[in-house]
């Protein structure tokens, strides 16, 4: 096992294993706790919604034991128990009390939206009911006899809550609506006068469905007889999967029940527990990363050894291991810098050596300069003499001079694009001389690439390729473009010559004299060698060629200035 790991195991074993134990404990403890809570706060929510329904039946009693405490209406009541007089005063007295009671009924209803009527109902010595006032006269009270709610109430001779039910017992009202009604008599042991108040249910059952807040509950309301109200139905009591928690109006008697599955219940005390299981991985993952980090620091001198051998066994001599300590340790870092420092002395010994062998090669290579080259060129020129007898003997012969000076490479291995350019301008110019205007060249040069540096006699090579292996008879044209892409200097040499299959450029590329009795130059192969001693992937040629569509030549070099000195990528 390595050291870090384990360090890491220590620290941990130290740091993390107390720490979960603890929080392990106020899981246990802190869970029960939240748990009595979240019961207790169901049970208030549920109380309060009941209470919430209690102000509503409270305000229906209310409403009628003002109607009943009013002497004016007491007055009305006892007056119109009397047989209606013929008098024509006494009659518009009676009208007149009659709309007084209106106007107070419906005063008590006013400001109570959701007070849908209030009545004052006579009942007959044949048990027939009467709509004595009201604040409608929609009402049908021949219909209340049949009702079991009525009777009841008449046969008890107390006040009653009416359940939630369907108002029926209007004329022309279509729309059924659910509503609960208060029946309160009047006078003590007089069963003929009654108060009947009736309220839109719609507003409890809002009260019912808003529920207590938690999800997957169902809240009902029941009666006495425990049957449903409103609101859900609710089967069984507290089991293993949900709790049930009831509260019983003390205005009317029914019973508000809730179910309440435990999950969601106590999803407080889940969310404590994953809080707290949270906060235990956190505090894990930062003890982890704390003892990484000691561990890193404490060992960061042998990985950087370690590393610097391995950097060492690829054959790279150059990294020097920092001293961080003075400890045995760096004692060993100093004794492995000091013969990387021997080594790399050696090494640069064989390098001068192998330094100067390969520029002694390369310049072999530069004055390579193919004979049939030379003996064509003065061909050229005895031909041009006999036939013409003309001066332009004199520039044949003066571009002859320039591109022999030029191969030579009496200026270094290296010139500017501006000078290898008129190099191939001479070259073409001689060969013109030979196969006539048919020949054309055409030159596209970036501005800012002219005084880029290259290895010296690089187009020349390829041009006459595209010339004696390309062109019937030397006839055909050539465009060269020159331009900087993207830190690199791009060179292409096309011609619209015959092309060439794959298996004629592999020869091309594997000998200078592929196409016997044509010229060759210094070569393709040689070109390519030269780009590739000199800087390496990712430069060099790329030739692109097919049959009939002739040939295009890409040079991939770095862009170099003219005072930038180039070595050797061998060296």
């Amino acid at each position: 096992m390595k050291i870090r790991t384990r360090l890491v195991l220590y620290f941990l074993l130290l740091a993390i294993v107390p720490l979960t134990f603890v929080n392990v404990i106020v899981l246990f403890r802190s869970g029960e706790s939240i748990e009595e809570q979240a019961v207790a706060s169901a049970r208030a929510s549920l109380k309060q919604i009941n209470n919430n329904l209690d102000v509503y039946m409270s305000d229906l009693l209310s409403i009628a034991k003002v109607i009943v405490l009013d002497r004016s209406i007491q007055q009305w009541i006892r007056q119109s128990d009397r047989l209606p007089s013929a008098d024509a005063k006494q009659l518009e007295k009676m009208y007149g009390d009659e709309l007084s009671v209106r106007y107070f009924l419906n005063a008590q209803k006013g400001s109570r939206p959701y007070i849908q009527g209030i009545y004052l109902l006579s009942v007959g010595t044949e048990e027939d009911v009467t709509l004595s006032a009201g604040t409608d006269y929609d009402l049908d009270t021949a219909l209340f006899s049949g009702r079991d709610w009525w009777r009841r109430a008449v046969s008890q001779g107390e006040r009653m809550f009416i359940e939630p039910h369907h108002a029926d017992y209007y004329r022309s009202r279509t729309n059924q609506e659910l509503s609960v009604n208060l029946l309160y008599p009047i006078e003590r042991g007089d069963l003929r006068k009654w108060v009947m108040v009736r309220m839109d249910a719609e507003v409890m059952r809002r009260e019912i469905e808003n529920g207590i807040g938690y999800p997957g509950q169902k809240v009902g309301l029941f009666n006495q007889n425990g049957s449903l109200l409103l609101g859900e139905e609710i089967e069984g009591n507290e089991s293993k999967e949900a709790v049930v928690i009831r509260q019983t109006s003390e205005v009317t008697g029914w019973t508000l029940v809730a179910r309440i599955p435990y999950d969601q219940l106590f999803e407080s005390s889940r969310d404590m527990r994953n809080m707290i299981f949270t906060m235990t991985v956190i505090a894990s993952l930062l003890g982890l990363l704390l003892a990484l980090t000691l561990s890193h620091h404490v060992l960061k001198p042998l990985r950087l050894l370690g590393n610097a051998i391995r950097t060492t066994m690829k054959g790279q001599f150059h990294n020097r291991v920092p001293i961080l300590s003075n400890d045995e340790i760096g004692d060993l870092s100093i004794s492995y810098n000091q013969m990387l420092d021997t080594l790399e002395a050696l090494m640069k010994q064989v390098v001068e050596e192998e330094r100067a062998k390969k520029d002694a090669e390369m310049k072999a290579l530069q004055y390579q300069i193919n004979p049939h080259f030379l003996y064509n060129t003065l061909n050229s020129v005895q031909w041009l003499a006999v036939m013409k007898g003309v001066p332009e003997i004199k520039e044949l012969v003066a571009s002859l001079i320039r591109l022999l000076q030029s191969s030579l490479g009496k200026k270094g291995p290296f010139q500017t694009v501006a000078e290898e350019l008129e190099d191939v301008r001479n070259y073409v110019r001689i060969q013109q001389y030979r196969f006539g205007e048919d020949l054309h060249i055409e030159f596209q040069v970036d501005p800012e690439a002219q005084s880029c540096k290259v290895p010296r006699l690089i187009l020349q090579p390829l041009v006459e390729n595209s010339i004696f292996h390309g062109f019937e008879d030397g006839k055909g044209h050539i465009w060269i473009e020159v331009k900087r892409d993207d830190g690199k200097l791009l060179i292409s040499i096309t011609d619209d010559g015959a092309g060439m299959s794959e298996e004629q450029l592999a020869r091309l590329m594997e000998r200078d004299d592929a196409f016997s009795g044509k010229y060759s130059g210094i070569g393709i192969r040689h070109v390519a060698e030269k780009i590739e001693r000199l800087y390496g992937p990712p430069y060099g040629i790329q030739i692109l060629s097919e049959i009939g569509q002739g040939t295009k030549v890409i040079i991939r070099l770095p862009f170099q200035e003219e005072d930038h000195h180039v070595e050797s990528r061998d060296r």
